[in-house]
C-alpha cells in the first residue's frame, strides 16, 4: 500500500546480536556477564525485606525525605537542626527511594543493590577496553563474588555508591587511553567529583593513577593534548567536587542545619579535618559508638574496628582479611609479574596502561589502609575493583602463555592463595574447610592434566573457592556491611543484636512516650545523633540530639538544653556517661529513672517535672 508507514519490528536476529553484544567481542561473552550480574543481585537483595540497614544512614535518609529543604541541606533530623556528619551524596539517593516507597527498611537498602551490579557491569567494560573480554569477565565475576562487595551491597554505607562512580572514572580514563578522545578526561573529572559527594577525600585517591596512566600510557594523542586534557580532568573534579560545599557555605547559617562534625559550622572543617585529617590520627575513635557496648568502647573497637595496634590486620589478616584480603596477594603478585613482562613492550602499550591504572588504585589504596590508625572493614571493598582487573590480566597472560615458567608461577601463586585463604578461613565450620582443602586439592590436580585455556578456568575456581564460600556465609548468616565473615559472637552482638534490637525497643519506647499523661513537644532527647538514630527511624519525629554524632559538636549549647527543659517542652532525656557540660546540667535538673546502675552505658532521665 502506497504511503504506508512501516513499523520497526524487534526480530530474533536483534535479540540475537543484543545478546551477543559488540562484534569484537566473542559470543559468549554478553550472556556470561549478564548471569554474572543476576547472581550478583540475588546475593546482595537476598533478605532485604529482613536486614537492619545503618541506623543513622536510614534516619539521615528519612528526615531528607520529608522535605526538599532538609533534602538539600542534609538535615539528620526532621527540624533540620544539624546535618548528617558527611557530605550527603549517598544518603540523597536513599532518601529518594524513601519518598518514591515509603520508610520501609528495604527501601533504604534498594538502591545499593542496584549500585553494585551496575558496578559489576561497568567494570567489565572498563575493563574489557584495554585488557579484552576473557579478563574483564574475571574481574566482573571477582566483583560479583568477593565478600566484601556482597557485604557491602547488602546495606547502605557510602562506599556501595563511591565504587561505582570510581570506577566509572577508570572506565572512561581507559576509554581515553583507548580512543585517544581526551574529551572522556572531563567524564571521568565529573564521575570523581561525584564520588567526593559520596565519601569526600577518598575519592581523590585514584587521581595520581589515572593521571599517570593518561600521560603515560596514551599512545593516541600527543603530550601537551594529554597534559591540556588531565588539567581539564583535575578542573572538573575540582568544580564539581567543591560545588555543594561552596554554595552550601555561601547561604545563611541562619538557614540552614549546623554542619555536624565542626566547631566552626564548616563543612570544609568537616571533610578536610573531622573526616580528613582525623582519620589518620591513631587516637581517632569511633565516637558515640563507645556506648553501644559501654563504657570506653573497647568492645567496639576490639569486634568491629581494626585500630593502630596491629596495622597487617587493616588487610592482611583478621577482620580486614576476612574482609577483602584473600585475593589481594595474588593481585599483587599478578602486577608484579606482568609488570616485570611489560619492560619489553612498548610504554603505549594497553596492557602497560592497565597496569598503571589498577596496579596505582590497588597500591595507593593498599597504603592508606597500612598507614591510617583506624579503618573499617567495609572501606576496604574499594579494593575489589583493582584486584578483580589486575587479577583477571593476569588470568588472560596465564591462558595465552606456553611458557614453562609463567605456568609454574601461576600454579604457585594460586596454590598460595588457596592456603592463605584456607588460613583465613579459620573460623569457618570444621566440614567447610575441609571440603575447602579438597575441592582446591583436585581442581589443581585437574589442571595439570588438561590444555592451557580449560587449566585457567580450573584455577581460578581454586584461587575463588575460599572467597567464594566467605561471601555465600555472608548471605547464609544473613551478614551485611557492618559484618566480616565467620565474625565473632561478640562481633554478631553489635552487628546483629544491637542493631536489630534498637529498632524493637525505639518502637516500644515511641509507644510508650504516646501514652504519657502529660504532653510535651520533644517526648525525647538524647545525646548524640547515633542514640537518637533509631527513634527517627521508627517515628520520623524529631528528636532533639546533643552533641552530633561523638558528641563534639557545640549546639545545643547547655543554655539551649536547659531552655528547652525549663519551658517544659523535653519529656525523656537518654544520655551517657560522658563527661559534657549540657549531660552534667541534665543530670543535675532532671530525675534519674530507678532501677539503672551507674555504671549503665545509657542513662534515662525524666525531665518532665523537673
Amino acid at each position: 500500500m502506497t504511503g504506508a508507514i512501516a513499523v520497526p519490528v524487534r526480530s530474533g536476529t536483534d535479540w540475537s546480536r543484543w545478546l551477543r553484544g559488540p562484534d569484537e567481542q566473542p559470543r559468549w561473552a554478553r550472556p556470561a556477564l549478564l548471569a554474572l550480574a543476576t547472581v550478583a543481585g540475588v546475593l546482595y537483595v537476598w533478605g532485604i525485606g529482613t536486614r537492619t540497614p545503618h541506623l543513622y544512614y536510614s534516619a539521615a535518609a528519612r528526615s531528607m525525605s520529608m522535605s526538599w529543604h532538609n533534602f538539600f541541606y542534609a538535615a539528620f533530623d526532621p527540624d533540620a537542626t544539624i546535618s548528617i556528619d558527611k557530605l550527603p551524596g549517598s544518603i540523597w539517593i536513599q532518601a529518594l527511594s524513601v519518598r518514591i516507597f515509603g520508610p520501609h527498611l528495604w527501601a533504604y537498602q534498594l538502591p545499593q543493590v542496584i549500585e553494585g551490579v551496575l558496578t559489576v557491569l561497568v567494570l567489565y567494560r572498563a575493563v574489557r577496553r584495554l585488557s579484552g573480554p576473557h579478563a574483564a569477565l574475571v574481574a566482573a565475576a571477582i566483583a560479583a563474588l568477593a565478600p566484601a562487595s556482597v557485604a557491602l551491597n547488602r546495606g547502605n554505607i557510602s562506599d556501595t555508591l563511591l565504587i561505582l562512580l570510581l570506577v566509572l572514572a577508570a572506565d572512561q580514563a581507559a576509554a581515553v587511553i583507548a580512543s585517544g578522545r581526551t574529551r572522556h578526561l572531563l567524564y571521568c573529572g565529573l564521575w570523581v567529583g561525584l564520588a567526593f559527594q559520596a565519601k569526600m577525600v577518598q575519592a581523590w585517591l585514584v587521581i595520581p593513577a589515572i593521571a599517570a596512566a593518561v600521560l603515560i600510557a596514551s599512545s593516541k594523542t600527543e603530550l601537551r593534548q594529554r597534559i591540556t586534557g588531565i588539567a581539564g580532568f583535575g578542573a572538573v573534579t575540582a568544580v564539581v567536587s567543591l560545588s555543594w560545599m561552596t554554595l552550601v557555605g555561601l547561604l545563611p547559617a541562619g538557614h540552614r542545619p549546623y554542619v555536624d562534625g565542626s566547631h566552626h559550622n564548616s563543612l570544609f572543617e568537616q571533610v578536610f579535618v573531622y573526616n580528613g585529617a582525623s582519620r589518620t590520627n591513631d587516637g581517632f575513635g569511633v565516637g558515640a559508638a563507645n556506648f553501644v557496648t559501654g563504657g570506653d568502647g573497647a568492645g567496639y573497637r576490639a569486634a568491629l574496628v581494626l585500630g593502630p595496634d596491629n596495622r597487617f590486620d587493616h588487610v592482611f589478616g583478621g577482620g580486614g582479611g576476612r574482609e577483602a584480603g584473600w585475593l589481594v596477594p595474588l593481585a599483587l603478585v599478578c602486577l608484579l609479574a606482568l609488570g616485570w613482562a611489560a619492560r619489553r613492550r612498548p610504554r603505549t602499550d594497553p596492557e602497560t596502561a592497565a597496569l598503571t591504572l589498577w596496579g596505582g588504585w590497588l597500591l595507593i589504596h593498599l597504603a592508606v589502609f597500612l598507614l591510617i590508625g583506624t579503618v573499617n572493614p567495609y572501606y576496604l571493598a574499594v579494593l575489589i575493583p583493582p584486584v578483580a582487573a589486575l587479577i583477571g590480566l593476569g588470568a588472560n597472560a596465564f591462558r595465552q602463555s606456553t611458557d614453562r615458567r609463567v605456568r609454574a608461577l601461576g600454579l604457585l601463586a594460586v596454590a598460595a592463595t588457596a592456603a592463605y585463604g584456607w588460613r583465613l578461613s579459620a573460623d569457618a565450620p570444621g566440614w567447610a574447610r575441609m571440603a575447602l582443602v579438597v575441592v582446591t586439592v583436585a581442581v589443581i590436580a585437574a589442571a595439570l592434566r588438561v590444555r592451557e585455556s580449560l587449566a585457567t578456568a580450573l584455577l581460578l575456581v581454586a584461587a575463588l573457592a575460599a572467597p567464594t564460600a566467605a561471601a555465600v556465609s555472608v548471605v547464609v548468616d544473613g551478614y551485611g556491611p557492618l559484618d566480616t565473615p565467620y565474625e565473632s559472637a561478640r562481633a554478631r552482638q553489635v552487628t546483629q543484636g544491637f542493631m536489630a534490637s534498637s529498632i524493637d525497643e525505639a518502637r516500644k519506647l515511641d509507644a510508650d512516650l504516646a501514652k504519657m499523661p502529660v504532653h510535651v513537644r520533644y517526648p525525647l532527647i538524647s545525646y548524640t545523633t547515633a542514640l537518637a538514630s533509631p527513634f527517627i527511624l521508627v517515628s520520623g519525629r524529631q528528636v532533639p540530639s546533643i552533641g552530633g554524632f561523638t558528641g563534639a559538636a557545640p549546639v545545643p549549647a547547655t543554655a539551649d538544653v536547659a531552655r528547652m527543659i525549663d519551658a517544659g517542652e523535653v519529656g525523656i532525656a537518654l544520655i551517657t556517661n560522658a563527661d559534657d557540660d549540657r549531660l552534667a546540667w541534665i543530670r543535675q535538673h532532671c530525675r534519674a529513672l530507678p532501677g539503672q546502675g551507674d555504671g549503665a552505658a545509657i542513662q534515662v532521665y525524666n525531665c518532665a517535672h523537673h
